[in-house]
């Protein structure tokens, strides 16, 4: 699973975005300000790969540095880590839709300032990184107001649910063209264009929330943040997710999976480089996990619940497998098939997100999930620094390699201490809640 499926995944019924997802898309487009929203999402989220692709390429033409190029993926995933507890709460206290708009604005001017400090070759790699870090955490409370308004646009209707699949499907479906375009772009036009495109993307994004999004008051406006409240619920909140073993060892499994199946993603660049290729074949290698993973979501949530589980820890150990095949520093062809199978082995995240939310209580899961997005995103920053500092030293193919055999260690530590009869009744109300809907 991308970080994104993880970044979204906030208190939207957990089984029934499974089922939903078996079914046709149907109505939700006739809806106005839903047909915004999602091209508004298309729109930034292609920009935001084509961007990520662009400012990799860009540092690691500037520096020759595998873990350089990693880190600039690695720090969009900070904001994150914080923005997914401590900036949710502007969502309920400032107008959602004013929320996206100021979001989309202040990541266009950002995008701009990166693009002007890119012509003058004297600003260190560090100050661009440190800009991209800053338009990085506009993200958390952008997705948060967008996942939010969704359920005030539908007003309770069956179609909420279908919405939530549809918006799940096209945030892969968004990374698959945004890094394949990214690589067109920034070979036709050079990162900058890209850059520039980037920008364009948050703009007409701004421009469509204004004109299809009507106005609605903040649910919940207060004076102040009251962060010192939220920093000292830190720890009971922490210790009331963690408390049942089944959520303990789903969070467990999806962020010490994702350590190492995001080397593909993070090394993409420099494995192309190293090979003697442009940013074509580099757009196109970052594209391959991606559609891996929307193929493997949209085989694996048809499969009944018990067999998914029966298949959860052995996904990533295919996964782990397939990674350590480029060792051999395979053609950039055979590396992309590599991936995108890596890839497909991800759809086991979407089961236990489902999971996840389905033994949730309603009062906990949006703090359990933003716990469980902070532990994700994490441990998918740190698997882009060890990574690249590994294809420093190593070469780009042999940290994707050590990435896949560390995963095979992790996986079978963690299934060693699996719980399995605490899951036994998990799978059941997985099951219960997809009849359900």
């Amino acid at each position: 699973m991308s970080v994104d499926e993880a970044r979204d995944a906030a208190p939207e019924a957990g089984g029934a975005v499974a089922a939903e997802a078996r079914r046709p898309v149907g109505r939700v487009f006739a809806n106005r300000e839903y047909r915004g929203i999602c091209l508004a999402q298309v729109t930034s989220e292609c920009g935001d790969q084509i961007s990520g692709l662009a400012v990799a390429y860009l540092v690691y033409t500037r520096s020759n540095s595998a873990f350089l190029a990693a880190v600039s993926y690695a720090v969009t995933y900070v904001p994150w880590v914080i923005g997914s507890v401590l900036l949710a709460p502007l969502v309920d206290r400032y107008p959602r839709r004013s929320v996206l708009l100021f979001c989309d604005l202040a990541r266009a001017v950002l995008t701009l300032l990166l693009l002007a400090m890119t012509f003058d070759s004297r600003i260190p790699i560090a100050v661009l990184l440190a800009v991209v870090l800053l338009a990085s955490f506009c993200s958390p409370p952008f997705v948060t107001a967008r996942s939010s308004t969704i359920p005030d646009i539908f007003e309770g209707s069956p179609l909420y649910v279908r919405a939530v699949a549809t918006g799940r499907i096209l945030q892969q479906v968004d990374q698959v063209f945004g890094f394949a375009l990214g690589g067109i772009i920034v070979a036709a036009i050079t990162p900058r264009g890209a850059l520039a495109v980037d920008a364009a993307t948050f703009v007409a994004s701004f421009l469509l929330i204004l004109t299809h999004v009507r106005k609605r008051p903040a649910p919940a406006p207060v004076r102040g943040l009251a962060l010192g409240r939220l920093l000292r619920n830190l720890g009971p909140d922490l210790r009331q997710v963690v408390a049942d073993p089944a959520r303990r060892y789903l969070v467990l499994a999806c962020a010490c999976a994702l350590l190492f199946l995001i080397a593909p993603e993070g090394l993409a660049v420099a494995y192309v480089r190293q090979q003697g290729h442009g940013a074509l074949a580099a757009g196109l290698l970052s594209a391959a996990q991606p559609c891996g993973v929307a193929l493997g979501a949209w085989w694996y949530v048809r499969l009944p619940p018990h067999q998914q589980g029966r298949w959860l820890l052995r996904m990533p150990v295919i996964g782990a497998a397939l990674l350590t095949l480029t060792a051999f520093a395979p053609p950039v062809w055979l590396t992309a098939l590599i991936w995108l199978a890596s890839g497909v082995t991800q759809c086991f995240v979407v089961t236990s997100i489902a999971a996840y939310n389905v033994i949730t209580d309603s009062a906990l899961r949006g703090r359990a999930n933003g716990l469980a997005s902070s532990s994700i995103c994490l441990t998918q920053g740190l698997g882009f620094a060890v990574w690249g500092l590994v294809g420093d030293a190593q070469g780009a193919a042999a940290g994707v390699a050590w990435a896949g055999v560390a995963g095979l260690l992790l996986v079978s530590v963690l299934w060693y201490f699996w719980p399995d009869d605490a899951f036994g009744a998990v799978w059941e109300r997985l099951a219960v809640a997809e009849r359900r809907d």
